[in-house]
């Protein structure tokens, strides 16, 4: 199970708005689909130099533009916004679009004029867009000065959706929206309405929807009730992956017979949470087979209880236990510590064939802080005997070689560390001269 920047680019997709030199062929002779793929597999950066003709040019857009994944670099997404406005036909080549718009909260001066007021009319533009994530702008599913955008994604066919952190209308400081910005007491009123609702309307008009992904969100219980009480299965008829925290989870759990895999956020457990959780799942549990969760390092009631939530899904064939944070205090216990814990838990999955376990850390380079015993990993093969492939904190890739032969004996053999992406392709542009920011 591998993270975001260790997956592979998604393959050459059939694109609608073709040039004309594209839908009759190129100067090469070379079938379109081939150059095409040659392209996907370039590194990013080499694309550009291969745009020595009007023919390769078009081919290289559309390689260029068909994934963008811009999570964190404000400035880059204020440039591809601007590309949008002066080359619609590009934003039309987008499949695939990971974008922050956390600018928005920039200084006026600092956001090109071009874009004003906020450039959502710029992302519009990219109307072929199948999959979609979105940072900075959590309040678009509700907020009613949000209309335009929200039927804009609506008319979208999505297959991919992530919807960024959200701020609960019905929380105490999230209800307030400003009809007139130039008063502080008139103009002022509280959304009455429902965001589990307009959750629900998001996801009736995307009937091709097979991932969805709440980020980590102040969802209430008023919310994740209503869901509950309303969702149904005609709203999520193809849902295959589902990433929320167990309490909107569970809204989905008893309505969906296709889901295979399940990333449950975040979220303090307790008894009660994993009755629900049992109860809600039990339908799909023949279903699920790449299971995720994330935790808290001090979340005693979990670690003392981790058998019980994994056997929630006792078809897990791979499984990711992503722990945060640990640090390096003189009271947190080392890596090898709850390394050592998640083998002890793991036996009432028999049919684990994939395991990795990773931390979420502000200290990552601490000496030592990532070291495991290689004798947890003979316990993990112990406890689960189908086990084929081990990812340690240090994200080391383990597999097992036997002893003899049907003798059923194994030892671990580390294949190596896992290939990143280069950071290099995440920087973002340099502020303009002279800001603060």
């Amino acid at each position: 199970m591998l993270s975001t920047t260790q997956t592979a680019k998604f393959e050459p997709e059939q694109v609608v708005d073709q040039p004309a030199q594209l839908q009759n062929g190129n100067a090469f002779g070379f079938p379109m689909e081939l150059l095409l793929r040659v392209v996907s597999l370039l590194p990013t950066t080499s694309i550009p130099n291969l745009m020595v003709n009007r023919s390769l040019r078009s081919v290289c857009e559309q390689g260029l533009y068909q994934s963008i994944h811009l999570p964190w670099q404000s400035r880059r997404a204020m440039r591809l916004l601007e590309t949008f406005l002066l080359r619609p036909d590009l934003a039309l080549l987008v499949r695939h679009l990971e974008i922050n718009l956390y600018w928005r909260s920039f200084p006026a001066n600092q956001v090109p004029s071009a874009l004003h007021p906020d450039g959502l009319e710029a992302l519009c533009l990219a109307k072929n867009m199948q999959s979609l994530s979105l940072g900075g702008i959590g309040d678009w599913i509700w907020e009613p000065k949000m209309a335009k955008f929200r039927e804009t994604i609506f008319k979208m066919k999505l297959v991919r959706l992530q919807v960024p952190f959200i701020h609960d209308p019905h929380t105490t400081y999230a209800c307030k929206w400003s009809i007139d910005s130039d008063s502080e007491d008139e103009g002022e009123d509280t959304w009455d309405g429902d965001l589990g609702d307009e959750i629900r309307r998001l996801l009736q008009v995307q009937p091709l929807l097979e991932e969805l992904k709440f980020s980590d969100s102040t969802i209430t219980y008023q919310t994740s009730s209503s869901l509950r009480d309303k969702l149904k299965h005609s709203d999520i008829p193809r849902l295959k992956s589902l990433q929320a925290s167990p309490d909107v989870a569970m809204a989905f759990l008893p309505v969906t017979d296709r889901l295979e895999r399940l990333n449950l956020t975040i979220e303090f457990w307790s008894d009660r949470l994993l009755s629900d959780m049992g109860t809600k799942s039990a339908s799909i549990k023949p279903f699920v087979r790449h299971f995720s969760i994330r935790v808290w390092y001090y979340d005693k009631w979990l670690w003392n209880n981790l058998a019980k939530v994994f056997a929630l899904f006792p078809k897990t064939e791979e499984l990711l236990v992503t722990i945060n944070s640990l640090t390096t205090a003189t009271d947190a216990e080392p890596a090898r510590y709850f390394f050592e814990k998640v083998g002890n838990n793991i036996y009432d999955l028999p049919s684990l064939r994939h395991i990795e376990v990773k931390f979420e850390t502000s200290n990552p380079e601490t000496p030592g802080i990532f070291e495991v015993e290689t004798e947890a990993l003979v316990e993990y093969k112990t406890a689960c005997p189908r086990l084929e492939t081990v990812v340690d904190p240090a994200e080391r890739l383990w597999t097992f070689q036997s002893y003899h032969q049907g003798s059923g004996g194994s030892v671990p053999q580390l294949v190596g560390l896992l290939i990143k992406e280069s950071w290099e392709l995440w920087k973002d542009l340099p502020a303009p001269e002279g800001s603060n920011s």
